[in-house]
């Protein structure tokens, strides 16, 4: 296997295989103490700007009949594993909901009381989106040490993966932009990580646009 350049002193490995075994072996802990459904873990990059997603339906099966959830991740999004973690637990309350027949989510993705309910019982902290409901979640102190077993294997998993930072892409035009923010008017563009860093300022409020 090609190891990739030392990072703090921590080989950062190319197969994210090494993330999908960490998931599988969290998503465990957490289905043996909640009866949480059996999923197939899935690891990607594209999820249309979303972190992670579960699906509600069982697209996968094996020759015996028995049937499974999807939970994806798009590891792009993540900095450290509280995070993942936390899109997990988000995961998990979806799929723990679907398992019992409670409609929790619209197709429109807004999150309602009863996914709020189910996400603040595995240690969240659920905030409004616009639109979207209870759609943001935030790992809490006592979701921490609830499943701290679980977060240790996710950051030790996350620390020796590499995830795409610094990776070597063809060369082009560079379609891996960042959501940039004006924090007085609210204006949103994307443009590469390069540019922002350079100062990019919205030109009605003069002020410089941040990473969103």
């Amino acid at each position: 296997m090609k190891q990739a350049k030392k990072v703090n002193q921590i080989v950062k490995v190319e197969n994210l295989s090494t993330l999908t075994m960490a998931l599988e072996k969290a998503h465990q802990i957490i289905k043996e103490e909640t009866g949480a459904p059996s999923v197939t873990i899935l690891v990607t990059r594209n999820l249309k700007g979303r972190k992670g997603h579960f699906t509600p339906f069982t697209p996968w099966s094996t020759n015996e009949g028995q049937a499974f959830n999807e939970i994806a991740f798009n590891l792009e999004h993540f900095a450290n594993g509280e995070q993942l973690l936390s899109t997990l637990l988000h995961e998990v309350a979806h799929s723990l909901n679907f398992k019992n027949d409670i409609k929790d989510c619209s197709a429109n993705q807004y999150h309602n009381a009863k996914f709020k309910s189910q996400a603040e019982a595995l240690g969240l902290k659920t905030l409004e989106v616009k639109g979207k409901g209870h759609a943001s979640t935030e790992l809490t102190e006592f979701g921490a040490k609830r499943w701290s077993k679980a977060l240790k294997i996710l950051t030790d998993a996350l620390a020796l993966t590499a995830t795409g930072e610094g990776s070597q892409k063809p060369k082009g035009r560079n379609t891996n932009l960042i959501k940039a923010e004006c924090g007085d008017c609210g204006n949103v563009i994307r443009l590469s990580r390069s540019v922002l860093e350079s100062g990019v300022s919205c030109k009605p409020c003069k002020v410089e646009f941040t990473e969103a």
